[in-house]
């Protein structure tokens, strides 16, 4: 490889490593921006294993911001209530069973550029229905005084929650829009609905990481990337941090009509 080649395969993945970094938190699909972004840069590297490898700096960053949260329900775990760990594994079944037994659909739809623009579509359906099923709770909360707005994650909940977030494994869907706007239609409170979707995406994209780790090992981890998941990391902290500020201030559907915006064009620039 040339000097001039190196280089450009390191810009490449920053530009990556910052799209990855910001819209893995923003619900408007990492995946779906990752393919289209590789294909206007032309990328060749294994988009499958690159994109997985990125995502170990935005686990890193759930890791960081919901250490609080994972100590609780570690020390609750310790105590004996052992609930919301089951609610973690049931809700990560249905995207373990989609991703072992259809891994090789999966790998081919991550080459699709016009599939990752298809699926910013569904994403943006799903926001819009969140959305309007959060301004419902707040009304219902309004015009009853002292009613709460949603109520924490039932078992029935877990398991909804968990299928969207196996469809969310196909490119341009976004897991985190999916799932919380999947919660908040089931009539989960808010931030609840955005604490366990976050704490959903560990099993997740852990699993996704072992799968991918034998081809990633077997093709070399090169200095570019290992700095691409740094940045990641870094970015991807600031990210979550600012959807969680935002998230009962409409941001769903500003981010419904992005993803619209984006997935058009996308589709009408690869006619």
């Amino acid at each position: 490889m040339t000097a001039t080649a190196s280089a450009h395969d390191l810009v490449s993945l920053l530009v990556l490593a910052v799209v990855q970094g910001i819209t893995e938190f923003l619900p408007v699909s990492s995946d779906g921006h990752l393919v289209l972004t590789q294909a206007w840069l032309g990328f060749e590297g294994p988009a499958l294993s690159t994109d997985v490898a990125l995502h170990l700096g935005t686990l890193c960053a759930v890791l960081v911001v919901f250490r609080g949260a994972l100590a609780g329900v570690a020390r609750r775990a310790l105590g004996g209530d052992w609930r919301e760990v089951g609610l973690l594994v049931l809700g990560s079944i249905p995207a373990a069973i989609v991703g072992l037994g259809m891994r090789r659909l999966i790998e081919r739809l991550f080459e699709s550029a016009e599939a990752a623009a298809w699926g910013l579509l569904v994403t943006a359906g799903f926001l819009a229905v969140g959305e309007l099923a959060r301004r419902r709770a707040l009304a219902r909360a309004d015009a009853a005084p002292g009613r709460p707005v949603g109520r924490p994650v039932a078992w029935s909940d877990a398991l909804w929650i968990g299928s969207m977030q196996a469809l969310a494994i196909l490119p341009g869907v976004s897991r985190s829009g999916t799932t919380i706007a999947t919660a908040l239609v089931r009539g989960v409170e808010p931030t609840e609905a955005a604490r366990f979707s976050f704490l959903l995406s560990i099993p997740a994209v852990g699993g996704a990481l072992l799968l991918e780790t034998p081809d990633l090992v077997r093709g070399g981890v090169e200095a570019s990337l290992a700095i691409a998941v740094l940045v990641t990391f870094g970015v991807g902290v600031v990210a979550l941090r600012v959807l969680l500020a935002f998230l009962g201030r409409g941001a769903f559907l500003w981010c419904a009509g992005y993803c619209v915006v984006v997935g058009v064009i996308a589709l009408v620039l690869l006619r």
